[in-house]
């Protein structure tokens, strides 16, 4: 707005300013009589620009409004059509007053109908005229009949013949239709879908092995280590999933396409607000009852496989990062949280294995010590320790990494992962042609002592920087602006449209 000219300075029957020069004088002329025809039911300023730079169309409109002050105070009666060239993008800033008369609706109506069809076919000039006409319809002006016969000639010349085109209203409805369509008659689309994934997915079942899980004895205490496990990934015989999953993405796929296509077909026609919320809550619906069916069957196969298995705990795990279950949650989180404690909950109550020296169930052990060494790697989060007796008193202990694993290394003195760094220093320093070196000191948090490592800086990398400054033969208008116009201060409600092409 700084280098924005503010014409209504040079009289108050100056509605346009034009800098970069896109309407004729004498389409300028056309437009300051029409709206001065208006000027006591609404105070119309149109400002056509070619660029703004990286600046936001909606809030430079808003803070242009309300900077120069657009309307009359009192009733804030001001309305601004500003159009940006480079971010095709128009305007329509309305104040609180002039949002009874010129609703929000109105606003993308003239838009879409009068507006669109010039803008598509680059007359920027035609139009602008149409849809400042439409306005003076809406506001019920009168223009003196040798201006207006100019002026709707103009009009008429370029508009489409409404006999030859579909109407807007009726394109409207036809995508919400279209897209119920499918999903009414999915036959053809999923038989091929079933036959893709077939193609795909065409790979040899796998089923779990008995014997994964090792023990291990250190200081009297027995600790049970889980094995990687193969899963049958044959819940909803996975390939269901899968192509209950593609035929969904794919429909909205489909309605992706069809709203860049279709366009271009018939330049009226562009999914309604509600055709979008139609897809976006069937979208959802669709989603959770993928999470649903997939969640609710994995559940039911990992209970059966547990009670059969020596291995429950382990089954468990299989069963909470199954990749297909894992995707169906990330895909509807409003029921993955749920089904995700579920599973958290399945794995924590449930007993590592069957016991290895009798083969009796294990529970959970509470009134089991754990030697000292190990108490600390619990406490600190470096490992997980869960304790398990079985019915005729053998103990064990399941052994996990802890949250905080990563946090310590393992104390050469006394063998605990239990070592934290206290202390680095740097030794040499890193440059753009040689490495650098540090020095870590670790302290062991059971026995105190200190263990010195080095570790190897990577060499300084030189940042590029590069900045594309295109040429452009319009100019770019900042924020702010040096002069203050001649409007009545009036203030902007808000309201209005933003049209794109």
């Amino acid at each position: 707005m700084e280098t924005v000219p503010n014409t209504r300075l040079h009289g108050n029957a100056i509605h346009v300013s034009d800098p970069d020069g896109y309407l004729s004088d004498s389409t300028e002329s056309v437009i300051n009589t029409a709206l001065c025809a208006i000027r006591d039911q609404a105070d119309v300023f149109v400002v056509t620009l070619g660029s703004i730079g990286e600046a936001d169309s909606k809030r430079f409109a808003s803070q242009l409004f309300n900077y120069w002050g657009i309307g009359d105070a009192d009733t804030d009666n001001g309305v601004l059509l500003l159009f940006v060239e480079d971010q095709h993008a128009l305007e329509f800033e309305t104040g609180y007053g002039a949002e009874a008369t010129l609703t929000d609706a109105q606003c993308e109506r003239i838009f879409r109908n009068s507006i669109l069809p010039y803008f598509r076919a680059g007359d920027y000039e035609g139009g602008l005229c149409s849809g400042v006409g439409d306005i003076v319809a809406v506001y019920g002006g009168t223009v003196p009949d040798a201006l207006m016969s100019n002026f709707v000639s103009r009009v008429d010349d370029d508009r489409t013949d409404d006999s030859s085109s579909t109407s807007d209203e009726d394109m409207m409805s036809a995508f919400g239709a279209w897209f119920i369509l499918l999903l009414l008659f999915p036959i053809p689309i999923i038989s091929f879908f079933r036959w893709l994934v077939d193609l795909i997915t065409k790979k040899k079942k796998q089923t779990p092995t008995e014997e994964d899980f090792e023990i291990s004895e250190k200081k009297g205490v027995s600790y049970i280590h889980h094995l990687k496990s193969t899963w049958d990934a044959s819940v909803w015989k996975k390939k269901g999933f899968l192509r209950f999953l593609v035929y969904g993405v794919g429909i909205v796929a489909l309605y992706v396409v069809a709203i860049h296509t279709v366009p271009s077909l018939f330049p009226d026609a562009k999914p309604t607000t509600q055709d979008n919320w139609i897809v976006a809550l069937t979208l959802i619906v669709y989603l959770s009852i993928a999470c649903i069916v997939q969640n609710q069957m994995l559940l039911k196969q990992a209970d059966a496989k547990a009670k059969e298995s020596k291995v429950p705990k382990a089954i468990y795990r299989l069963a909470q990062h199954d990749p297909h279950s894992m995707l169906s949650r990330v895909l509807a989180p409003w029921l993955g949280i749920l089904y995700g404690f579920k599973l958290r909950k399945r794995v924590k109550s449930s007993s590592p294995c069957l016991c290895p020296t009798c083969g009796q169930a294990m529970e959970p052990d509470e009134s089991f010590q754990l030697p000292e060494i190990q108490a600390l790697e619990g406490k600190i989060g470096a490992y997980r320790f869960s304790p398990y007796c079985c019915l005729l008193g053998h103990q064990f202990v399941e052994r996990e990494e802890g949250l905080h694993y990563n946090n310590f290394i393992n104390c050469p003195v006394c063998g605990a992962h239990a070592a934290k760094k206290t202390k680095q220093k740097t030794l040499k320093h890193a440059d753009y042609d040689h490495t650098g070196v540090m020095e870590i000191t670790y302290t062991c948090q059971h026995c105190n002592a200190q263990t010195v490592k080095t570790k190897t800086i990577a060499k300084l990398v030189h940042s590029s920087t590069s900045s594309n400054s295109g040429s452009s033969s319009r100019r770019s208008y900042s924020s702010r602006s040096s002069s203050s116009g001649s409007f009545g201060g009036g203030r902007s409600g808000g309201g209005g449209y933003s049209g794109r092409w």
